[in-house]
């Protein structure tokens, strides 16, 4: 009857130490959120924690949809790593917080990846990571997970960012 509790307890105590540790990266990304959005992308990138990719992702989709000027195209191509990983996740809440970006990323600049390199001449950086973006996506649209498969929601959504990049050329 005493292996119990203290199972119990050495769990309490596991999950008590995950769910601090969480907190404690989340706390980071909020500040450095604040301070600038590409710091918090570098952070999201060398603490590789896919929980707090998720927890923040929302957050990065909604600046994008609001067409606010502090997240770049260099940031999403930097990120576009890491949401594969979660677009090659079995969870479909995971594959819909994915899915969202990606669409958010395509409808910021879908003007300049459909332009066949034609705008942006005088922005070197920018016009690469625009080359990088439009390969990357379709490169994994192809290879990738089939997700215009899944039914639902998610199925929905992939169809529509798979007619998008049908048309990049």
């Amino acid at each position: 009857m005493g292996i119990f509790p203290d199972q119990l307890s050495k769990d309490h105590d596991a999950m008590t130490h995950v769910l601090f540790g969480r907190n404690l990266r989340l706390n980071v990304a909020l500040t450095l959120w604040r301070r600038n959005a590409s710091e918090l992308v570098a952070y999201l990138i060398r603490i590789e924690d896919t929980g707090v990719l998720l927890d923040c992702l929302p957050v990065i989709t909604k600046s994008l949809q609001d067409e606010a000027p502090c997240i770049s195209l260099g940031c999403c191509v930097d990120l576009l790593p890491q949401v594969k990983s979660i677009l090659a996740s079995e969870y479909e809440e995971h594959l819909i917080v994915g899915l969202h970006w990606v669409q958010s990323v395509i409808k910021k600049w879908w003007p300049e990846l459909s332009a066949n390199g034609k705008s942006l001449q005088d922005s070197c950086s920018e016009d690469g990571n625009l080359q990088v973006m439009k390969q990357q996506l379709k490169e994994f649209w192809e290879e990738g997970p089939q997700l215009s498969l899944v039914p639902g929601t998610t199925g929905e959504m992939a169809k529509a960012i798979e007619s998008y990049l049908s048309q990049l050329h």
